[in-house]
């Protein structure tokens, strides 16, 4: 999934591989304004993403184009705010067309009534201790879940977990807070009490925070 890193002046500060494969620029856009990489409407992109650094708004969810990837011409950018010195903020890339072919990490196998409400718990930034009270079971076996999760997901921490989540449809990416849609839970289970999400929640979800 492509994750990038956006730093003082919404400036490419750094991205993963897979970030670099889909724009299709390895380093060479390092530093530079990633809104006027945007071919159209960089200006309301620039405001939007410019809320969410001073912390004005809890995140930014937009489809927009001319990033110029790799086989696919919109996307959806999901941005939160990093809790780092300055402006930072995290971006994920989820391409709207997903290619039709066989399922992987996880693909469409259902999950349990509990994962799905896990799932949209670290989605929206509940932190374990908080989804514990909520569902009531300990943080122990949050974390038991939220471990079984990611290794099914062949994720190394909760924010590609949830990345891979929305890129296989587990999670609804044109929702707030997210869902995991019912025809994607198991036979017999139930997702009641979905979470609301806060604005240090959902920063805490971006950091991968265990707590």
């Amino acid at each position: 999934m492509p994750l990038a890193v956006l730093g003082t002046g919404l400036r490419l500060a750094d991205g993963n591989a897979a970030f670099h494969r889909w724009l299709g620029a390895a380093g060479t856009v390092l530093g530079e304004p990633f809104p006027e990489l945007v071919a159209t409407a960089p200006a309301f992109l620039r405001e939007r993403l410019t809320r969410v650094a001073q912390g004005r708004d809890q995140h930014f969810r937009g489809s927009i184009s001319g990033l110029v990837p790799v086989g696919a011409d919109r996307v959806t950018i999901v941005a939160a705010r990093i809790s780092a010195p300055g402006e930072t903020i995290l971006l994920t890339i989820v391409p709207e067309a997903v290619p039709p072919g066989p399922a992987r990490s996880g693909g469409d196998r259902p999950v349990s009534g509990i994962e799905a409400k896990i799932l949209q718990g670290i989605a929206c930034g509940l932190s374990s201790l908080q989804m514990a009270s909520r569902f009531y079971l300990s943080r122990q076996g949050i974390d038991y879940h939220v471990a079984r999760l990611q290794r099914k997901f062949n994720a190394g921490n909760r924010v590609e977990l949830i990345s891979r989540a929305f890129a296989t449809g587990l999670l609804d990416s044109t929702t707030w807070p997210p869902q995991v849609p019912r025809s994607r839970v198991a036979p017999g289970s139930s997702v009641l009490g979905d979470p609301k999400p806060t604005r240090r929640s959902y920063e805490r979800a971006v950091l991968g925070s265990e707590g």
